[in-house]
């Protein structure tokens, strides 16, 4: 996998707290470590809309693919893209690194199915142009698609 393909990424710090009985990072906090590299994109990228319950967005899927375990004072990093940009849906892939022995290492490789929603009217709506246009300017890579 190519990381350079990846312009947003963010260092989390594991915690002792993240770690279970076996002494590496529990697979839940993954989760966490997504969520926080995700609400960070969608500020810096989208829009820094300070206001999650008008924000228009919903998690809808998770997939995580664990790779390597993460233990306390690791480095990690967590990559960040939309991958996917549908019409009423994107999908955001995420890849966590850490170093060992100088190298970087994949810990796990998530995608995150994000959908346009509308809190008020409890449905479904069209990814904003707004969003649309500055998830495209930031991800040269990326063409629309459909839901």
């Amino acid at each position: 996998m190519m990381l350079d393909a990846f312009r947003h990424h963010i260092p989390v710090e594991v915690r002792f707290g993240d770690l279970d009985a076996m002494g590496h990072v529990n697979n839940a906090k993954y989760l966490t470590y997504l969520e926080t590299a995700r609400i960070r994109y969608v500020h810096e990228v989208c829009t820094p809309h300070t206001n999650w319950s008008e924000l228009g967005m919903i998690l809808a899927k998770v997939v995580i693919e664990y790779k390597a375990p993460l233990l306390y004072g690791d480095m990690v990093e967590v990559f960040t893209r939309v991958s996917r940009l549908g019409n009423k849906s994107f999908e955001i892939e995420h890849v966590i690194t850490r170093m060992a022995d100088g190298q970087t290492e994949i810990a796990a490789q998530g995608v995150t199915t994000m959908v346009a929603y509308d809190y008020q009217a409890q449905r479904t709506m069209p990814v904003s142009d707004f969003w649309r246009e500055r998830i495209l300017a930031y991800e040269p890579a990326l063409s629309p698609g459909s839901d």
